[in-house]
């Protein structure tokens, strides 16, 4: 579930807000709060605020949005059960005075809370230290409990289809402009940023299902590009569509692989040709791939098609274009083996992929104790 949840002296509109959602808010629950109205039970508030006046952000705010992966197969009733539980590991007590509404004007059901810190005998019980991560593992573990779907795992769900959508598209398209129709079709919105010194700088993946115009201003759908996979980045991307741009125009003008090569070479590409078996000189060799790197290419590190120091296999960022190149080869001689990949420094790029979306599949964030530790010990080392 998305949630959120901050401290702050807010006003009776934060109440008046809660309690009305275009006349739709319906009240699940509250606390010590004798008024029917939203300014009188601000000012219940407020007077039960002022008896600690060292506290002056006396109320925790927030909310807790039910996602389409659940639906809105919960009652109402097990939907405040969820954010009760939740108030009392971070602190609220049957002292404090809140009010739950519940919204359904919108796409995603979701709950409003306004909590006093402040307890009836003016002690305050709720912590303000990092509050929106401690309420939202809160969130996590009342939903873990009840067998329930936790944002993590929705977003690790999510994210994993993402990639496999992307990475499928960037293996039958050569620009941007087709990526972003290619995605639409599966139901994906592409929402790419710029800036003047790279012109496109990043890309952020939204379901369709989850955009939520009412929303937006509370939390903006989907993930970036770097949340979606720390391996496969806009630069890349970049250079798999170069590539693909430069081979097409290669091929024009080429009736074997030699003139292929040396086109290539022309555009400043280097090609690597992985052959089946060993390769010979003086005879025709089967090849099973062609690696193609930028010769001025700075990109030092492993990505998700991109293998360093080789470059990137056609036959997994465009098969159609590693067929037509095969049949280059028909009537090739090959009088010089030193360009051929040797097998047993290649490795698939099915295995590499599978590893990095395993990788993405489990969660990375760690426990405070685990990733203090960490620290320290990369303190030591330095």
């Amino acid at each position: 579930m998305n949630n959120s949840a901050t401290t702050r002296a807010i006003t009776k509109i934060a109440l008046e807000y809660n309690g009305n959602d275009k006349g739709t808010a319906e009240m699940v629950a509250s606390n010590y709060l004798l008024s029917d109205t939203a300014e009188g039970q601000f000012n219940e508030m407020k007077t039960v605020a002022e008896r600690n006046t060292k506290v002056k952000k006396w109320a925790l705010t927030g909310y807790i949005s039910q996602p389409d992966e659940i639906g809105r197969k919960l009652k109402d009733e097990e939907f405040k059960q969820i954010a009760m539980e939740a108030f009392a590991k971070v602190g609220v007590k049957d002292r404090n005075q809140y009010r739950l509404d519940i919204h359904n004007s919108t796409k995603h059901k979701h709950i409003h809370f306004v909590v006093n810190r402040i307890d009836i005998s003016g002690k305050c019980t709720v912590k303000a230290h990092d509050i929106g991560r401690r309420f939202g593992e809160a969130v996590r573990e009342v939903c873990k409990e009840k067998g329930l779907l936790t944002d993590i795992e929705i977003g690790i769900q999510k994210k994993a289809e993402m990639l496999k959508n992307l990475s499928e598209c960037l293996k039958t398209i050569d620009n941007f402009d087709e990526l972003i129709l290619k995605m639409k079709k599966k139901g994906f919105e592409i929402q790419l940023s710029t800036n003047v010194k790279d012109g496109i700088s990043g890309m952020r993946i939204v379901m369709e299902k989850d955009k939520n115009h009412q929303t937006e201003r509370i939390y903006k759908a989907g993930y970036k590009l770097s949340e979606i996979s720390n391996q496969l980045k806009i630069s890349e991307i970049k250079s798999l569509f170069e590539i693909k741009q430069a081979i097409r125009e290669a091929r024009k003008n080429a009736d074997n692989l030699k003139e292929f090569r040396k086109n290539l070479q022309q555009k400043g590409f280097s090609v690597k040709i992985h052959y089946k078996g060993d390769c010979k000189a003086g005879q025709i060799n089967e090849i099973q791939d062609l690696w193609i790197n930028k010769v001025d290419s700075n990109q030092d590190k492993n990505g998700f098609f991109f293998r360093k120091n080789v470059g990137f296999s056609l036959s997994a960022i465009d098969s159609n274009l590693g067929d037509a190149l095969k049949s280059l080869n028909q009537n090739s001689v090959i009088n010089d083996a030193s360009s051929h990949l040797k097998s047993e420094t290649n490795e698939s790029l099915i295995e590499i992929a599978g590893g990095l979306l395993g990788d993405l599949l489990n969660p990375t964030y760690v426990s405070q104790d685990d990733d203090e530790l960490w620290k320290k010990k990369r303190k030591l080392r330095r």
